[in-house]
């Protein structure tokens, strides 16, 4: 028995030291991951893609009409003054209104910038879903570990209560252990803070009515012990049940992981032990501001505003007359008999040409087409900066919660190793039940899992906050 409570209180120490450690950060971890993310995934790809042939739109409406060429000649040679003409050959270059060209170009770079901006929302989306899936990865990982060791314990007590069921001496304090050992494994009380990990034990763990009576009925405190076993045994089970359902859960989320990284899914992912609390590029107070001032969905819709209205400036000169500038080259034959010094002499004509827009329909309608567009942006545009507050009210709310959460079982934390560190200096001194040790022990594992749920609860509104702002760095 002496072995086995030592054993207990040496692992319970390893637990409460364990937490204490300084783990290595993950952010180069997490900054690679991101880098591989970029530039793998296919929506991301796709996105940019899509800005670059959004580029190419602008050398093609810059560009002047193709010019006209036009090519004759005479089935019989036509009789001039100046010689028989046998044919001619003609060019023209059309102009649009000066000032149209660079409008259609302003018009084709502004749809250029607004699909950037789509570019940079699906990948700030990204970076926001790697992250997430990150800090799942990491709190499902630190909770297997906090289970395990659990599991650990709860053998360990098992043994114990074992020994003492089957020991003669033991039944004098057979009540007194039992009472105590109900306490120990409602303790763990929720090690699965997080989703899929709360124990339903403790309501197996309270005193039965009619123990008192069983104990002081001459039976001694084997029936108490032997309870004391079979509840640690379902805390066992339960708790095996919960590591499996968390490996599951992990498992799917490294899945989720690989494929955001467009890389096959059975691929290991470098996961780290514990989480540190990421910190805002920005104060919390103006986050609020930094969106809709980088928001890119704000910016694509500006983008699509200003094309529009110049759009509309392009349609009201695309009503007015296109010019022509042209030559025509006439081949001219000599005419026998005829002294003029110009027989036979090529005549070079320039000719000015234009277009006369008479059906006006067709540009009022344009500029009215443009013009409700740019009003169909700003109303779209408002909605947004709507949706993008009460988004970032979501964002305060859930990152005051968690910071609260966080500095909260911190403190308990502290509060239950500074518990179990003097039951234990009363253990050694006056040999205080070790039980109860155990007992407060759990509650540092079950704050131990709920502080690093409150942290990657934290850390997921941080990266909520960073893609409403668009703080992307890659």
């Amino acid at each position: 028995m002496k072995q086995i409570i030592i054993y207990i209180v040496i692992v319970a120490l390893l637990i409460i030291q364990r937490q204490g450690f300084a783990q290595m950060t993950d952010s180069l971890v997490l900054d690679n991951y991101l880098e591989t993310a970029a530039k793998n995934n296919p929506g991301v790809k796709a996105a940019f893609n899509q800005y670059l042939a959004a580029l190419e739109k602008v050398p093609q409406v810059g560009s002047l009409p193709d010019p006209q060429g036009s090519l004759g000649f005479f089935l019989q040679p036509m009789e001039l003054l100046n010689g028989n003409q046998v044919g001619s050959i003609g060019v023209m270059q059309m102009f649009p209104w000066f000032g149209t060209l660079k409008l259609a170009k302003d018009e084709a770079s502004l749809m250029a910038k607004a699909q950037f901006s789509l570019f940079q929302e699906s990948k700030a989306m990204l970076f926001y879903n790697v992250k997430a899936s990150w800090y799942k990865l990491v709190k499902y990982k630190r909770g297997i570990v906090l289970i395990n060791e659990n599991i650990a314990l709860l053998e360990s007590i098992e043994k114990l209560a074992l020994v003492k069921f089957q020991s003669p001496a033991g039944s004098s304090s057979g009540s007194s252990s039992g009472s105590s050992m109900q306490g120990a494994p409602s303790g763990t009380g929720n090690p699965g803070a997080m989703g899929g990990m709360n124990s339903q034990a403790a309501a197996s763990v309270q005193p039965q009515s009619g123990m008192s009576s069983v104990t002081s009925g001459g039976m001694g405190s084997k029936p108490t012990g032997l309870a004391d076993v079979l509840r640690v045994r379902m805390e066992i089970l339960d708790q095996k049940y919960q590591l499996t359902l968390l490996k599951d859960q992990l498992k799917t989320e490294e899945v989720n992981f690989n494929l955001l990284l467009n890389r096959d899914q059975n691929l290991e992912i470098d996961i780290p032990d514990t989480l540190k609390m990421e910190t805002l590029s920005v104060s919390a107070m103006v986050v609020a501001d930094s969106i809709l001032s980088n928001n890119p969905m704000l910016a694509m819709l500006d983008a699509e505003g200003q094309s529009y209205s110049t759009m509309a400036d392009k349609a009201r000169k695309m009503g007015l007359p296109m010019l022509g500038v042209g030559l025509n080259y006439m081949v001219i034959q000599k005419q026998a008999g005829n002294q003029s010094m110009m027989n036979g002499n090529d005549m070079v004509m320039p000719m000015v040409n234009f277009t006369i827009p008479v059906y006006r329909k067709k540009y009022t309608a344009m500029q009215k087409e443009a013009r409700y567009l740019h009003e169909s942006t700003l109303l779209k545009s408002e909605d947004m900066k709507n949706m993008l507050l009460l988004e970032y009210r979501q964002f305060a709310q859930e990152y005051n919660d968690a910071e609260r959460r966080v500095e909260l079982y911190r403190e308990q934390a502290d509060l239950a190793n500074r518990t179990a560190n003097l039951l234990l200096a009363g253990f050694t001194s006056t040999g205080t039940d070790f039980e109860e040790i155990l007992s407060i022990q759990y509650k540092v594992l079950e704050y131990g899992l709920k502080h690093i749920e409150a942290v990657a609860d934290y850390n997921t509104a941080v990266a909520k906050a960073e893609k409403l702002m668009n703080a992307v760095n890659y």
